[in-house]
């Protein structure tokens, strides 16, 4: 996976509808360059936070502020008939009243601030995500259902303490806030580190005979606590699942102050019912196919209805034709380009467009090849589709890894003073230059060979396969380092620009080639040429 750009880890950590977020934290996890940028931008809004926002009152201030209203004298007034002596009177007990209704109303008003900058509750992160108008109607469904739970754990060890109050959970995902409060009492956000493999925390999540069922991991959205999350690609059947957690060290360090690991016991578990969840499953089935002209046939299945999510189903086969294109398992390799609109026209949520802006709020996918080449079991779970309001399903395009072969040779040594350029099916790559990288500015503790380029891109470029062969004939393999974006108008258009830094290392090459021939094995192939809707709350069928 490609290292992000600020912009794009500022969206992983500020938008939940962001997809592979999984595959993204781990790669997060594993790149320290990923990590420091991850870092600095926690920091960055912590410092925000810290200018914007007043400190959160002392817990003594009410305490303060009703004894000073108690040790006021307040003058009592005799009934009277209303003399003009008789109305002073009451006008001066009516400034002292207002003077301790106003003392009061300060202190709600203060205690209400107080409240609004604590630590929030799974309840404000909704409020939050509400503000930020990106609305988790999932969280919003399980709160009308009652489906928030409060485990009420606590656990302390090494002077930190390690609370959950509550939890959310249906057959789409597990939503968990934690916290972790340091001996000083202040909430360690960085300190926990759920990587198992490294440190052997992990939170997972269990159905009734112990199988695991998916793991969380750290959500990002807010420096407050841990949104932890897990989804699941296939809705769970369970009616009881356990959250287990094994937590025994704290190794974060955020901002290389030097924090020591901590080693310690912070396990816990509870069980979450999700009797009352299962009974919201409601499930549709759909009908409605397409065939494209360059071979994919396209077949909807079903529609699943949770709470917290909405689950379409769906299934594509390439032609015969197509196979040849995409041999061995290049086939698996697919993505579908679709959006949802209403009745009027106007986005509901998109999955792989390069349209900018866009709505997304897809949560997880799975693609489970069939029983034949070329068969495809494909599902997307949305936080929300319209239940009771029509809307329809429009196919924008898909892309498929097939042999490629194109290639193009060069002297690495003259790359600055005349670039050459890689243009093939609509990309168009220039490199501009060749130098020899070391250790620790390298991808491994390899030497590599760096090969800088720019440049935009029709077709996509997640499962490509590169490599650089020399005049020896030595082959090598070639990876990509650097930020890309894409900025398209429309649902079909729009080319994926590399950065001005972006780079293909090659690890092993030792010094500068006297030539050089870069190969892209496979290409992961852009469709557009595709004309389908189907109407999804509405009649059923096709319009083409």
């Amino acid at each position: 996976m490609k290292c992000l750009s600020r912009d794009e880890m500022e969206m992983f950590l500020t938008q939940s509808a962001v997809t592979n977020r999984s595959g993204i934290a781990d790669h997060i996890a594993a790149c320290s360059d990923c990590q420091r940028l991850k870092d600095a931008l926690l920091q960055e809004q912590e410092q925000w936070s810290r200018e914007m926002y007043a400190e959160t009152l002392p817990e003594s201030f009410t305490d303060q502020v009703m004894s000073a209203l108690r040790d006021e004298e307040m003058e009592s007034v005799a009934p009277a008939p209303m003399t003009e002596r008789a109305g002073r009177a009451v006008v001066k007990r009516i400034r002292k009243m207002w003077w301790a209704a106003a003392g009061v109303a300060s202190i709600l008003v203060l205690l209400g601030v107080a409240s609004f900058y604590s630590v929030p509750t799974v309840a404000e992160i909704i409020r939050s995500l509400f503000s930020r108008n990106n609305v988790d109607i999932g969280l919003l469904r399980a709160q009308e259902f009652g489906l928030v739970q409060h485990p009420n754990i606590k656990v302390k060890d090494k002077g930190y303490t390690l609370k959950i109050d509550e939890a959310v959970a249906d057959p789409t995902r597990v939503v968990m806030a934690l916290q972790l409060f340091g001996p000083d009492g202040k909430h360690e956000r960085e300190r926990l580190k759920l990587l198992e493999e490294r440190n052997g925390n992990r939170i997972v999540v269990k159905d009734e005979q112990g199988k695991v069922l998916g793991s969380l991991y750290d959500y990002g959205m807010t420096s407050d606590f841990y949104y932890l999350v897990a989804f699941f690609s296939e809705p769970i059947p369970s009616n009881r699942i356990t959250i287990e957690g094994q937590i025994g060290v704290l190794d974060g360090d955020p901002w290389e102050k030097g924090f020591p690991v901590i080693k310690g016991n912070w396990n816990f578990e509870f069980p979450i019912d999700m009797t009352e969840a299962q009974k919201q499953t409601k499930i549709t089935e759909l009908q409605g196919e397409y065939n494209s002209p360059d071979g994919l046939t396209v077949r909807l299945k079903r529609l699943t209805r949770m709470v917290q999510g909405v689950r379409l189903e769906l299934d594509t086969e390439l032609s015969p034709k197509a196979l040849v294109r995409s041999p061995g398992d290049l086939w698996q390799k697919q993505e579908l380009i679709f959006h949802f609109e209403d009745a009027a026209g106007s986005e509901i949520h998109s999955v792989n467009s390069r349209k900018f802006p866009r709505m997304d709020s897809l949560m997880t996918q799975s693609r489970i090849p069939g029983d034949k080449p070329g068969l495809m079991h494909l599902s997307y779970t949305f936080k929300y589709l319209p239940e009771d309001q029509p809307y329809r399903l429009v196919f924008d395009g898909y892309s498929v890894a097939e042999r490629d072969g194109s290639s193009v040779s060069f002297e690495p040594a003259r790359l600055k003073e005349e670039p050459v350029f890689f243009r093939t099916d609509g990309d168009d790559i220039r490199l501009k230059g060749f130098t020899i990288e070391h250790p620790p500015n390298t991808n491994s503790d390899e030497t590599e060979g760096t090969l800088h380029v720019d440049g935009k891109l029709w077709n996509e470029f997640s499962y490509d396969d590169w490599t650089a062969r020399d005049l020896e004939g030595k082959e090598y393999r070639v990876s990509m380092r650097g930020a890309s974006g894409s900025n398209g108008s429309g649902w079909k258009d729009g080319m994926i620009e590399l950065s001005q830094d972006y780079e293909f290392r090659i690890p092993g090459m030792l010094t500068v080639p006297e030539r050089l021939t870069l190969i892209r094995n496979v290409v992961i192939k852009r469709y557009v040429n595709v004309d389908w809707s189907v109407e999804m709350n509405g009649s059923p069928g096709n319009r083409q």
